[in-house]
């Protein structure tokens, strides 16, 4: 469970990563008035679906036959959103909603897809729902839809209550999230990669249980989404991080990625391209993969010659102070990503010869 402003800035941070986020709590918590007062505070409108009283088609869009076929007609809601062109989508009562409902919701929760509208990348979706048990005619959630959310335990304390009654819900705590920059974005997919390089076994762990279906576990789809997120919270905000962590890939694997995070603290990656030397290259193979990774991610998000051929370095000093396999393994997206224009350099040619041939670059000129 997180405090209120936690809670804020998590739903802040994953909303600028597309990620959706479902708020878990007994009835009468405040929910509904919490996000409510978000959109309040934001200026921005929000629109409230209760599946249980919708129809499949009411969420995938009601099948119309035109003159150019058939189309799937969005509901109002959705063209109320697409014309404001940012707001708040908040599925209340998740765990009311029949089987049938969940999976037209599919494409809902994390595509933002209502029919055959996509709604504007300014619109979050975030969803609300109590225990099963605790539910009116209760459904568990499926594991592909709980599997597309963040999940966050919602139980304000009493100060917070308070709070909420004398001065108004339409004024939530303030956010902690931070607009990410490429080259953070970058790192912490490296953060993120390195990790699983590490921990291979993580990358995709089903429950073995059916109740721990509903809740997170770890997939290629939720660790995608806790880089996104992720990038979008300080690295000294440690509760803001847990939450995000936790609420994606699980607390048991969230504890491990966490404490990797903290030993591995991994430098800037443009400050590795300009001096190699920053970087002891004969420490862990996963904390040097994971350097590269985001020397990689970086020379990527560039997109010049420059930085393309710049990026190199830190791969050829890793290669030559004795981990020639994981460098190699990490020249295979750069020389994917190579700018059009781009020449590769003469001492990569040599090195990563059999890499470069593979990526179709062995005819490339050196320079």
């Amino acid at each position: 469970m997180s405090d209120l402003a936690t809670t804020v800035t998590v739903i802040d941070a994953c909303g600028r990563a597309a990620v959706p986020v479902l708020l878990l709590s007994d009835p009468g918590m405040g929910k509904s008035s919490l996000v409510r007062g978000i959109a309040t505070a934001e200026g921005v409108p929000c629109e409230t679906v209760l599946g249980s009283i919708r129809e499949p088609a009411d969420v995938a869009g009601l099948p119309l036959v035109t003159d150019d076929g058939v189309i799937l007609s969005p509901p109002a809601f959705a063209r109320r959103l697409s014309a404001e062109g940012a707001g708040y989508l908040f599925l209340d009562e998740l765990t009311t909603c029949p089987p049938a409902v969940q999976a037209a919701m599919l494409a809902l929760a994390l595509d933002r897809t209502v029919g055959d509208l996509t709604l504007p990348v300014g619109v979050r979706v975030v969803a609300g729902a109590n225990p099963p048990d605790r539910a009116a005619d209760g459904w568990e959630i499926s594991p592909p839809l709980a599997n597309r959310f963040c999940h966050v335990e919602f139980r304000p304390s009493v100060d917070e209550w308070l709070d909420g009654m004398t001065v108004g819900w339409a004024a939530p705590p303030a956010s902690r999230a931070i607009t990410a920059d490429p080259t953070r974005i970058e790192a912490v997919k490296a953060m993120v990669t390195g990790f699983i390089r590490h921990k291979p076994e993580h990358l995709h762990a089903f429950p073995r249980t059916a109740e721990a279906t509903g809740k997170p576990w770890p997939s290629r789809r939720t660790w995608a989404m806790l880089a996104g997120a992720l990038a979008n919270v300080r690295d000294d905000d440690a509760a803001a991080r847990q939450g995000i962590t936790f609420g994606l890939v699980g607390e048991g694997v969230g504890v491990e990625f966490l404490t990797w995070c903290e030993q591995a603290d991994l430098p800037d990656p443009a400050a590795v391209v300009e001096d190699p030397a920053l970087v002891d290259w004969t420490d862990r193979p996963d904390r040097v993969w994971a350097v590269l990774s985001s020397v990689v991610g970086w020379a990527a998000s560039a997109g010049t010659v420059e930085a393309w051929r710049k990026a190199w370095g830190p791969l050829l000093a890793a290669a030559e102070a004795g981990a020639p396999d994981v460098s190699a393994a990490a020249a295979r997206p750069l020389a994917a990503c190579r700018p059009a224009s781009a020449r590769v350099p003469a001492a990569v040619r040599e090195r990563f010869a059999p890499v470069l041939a593979a990526a179709g670059l062995s005819t490339a000129g050196a320079a």
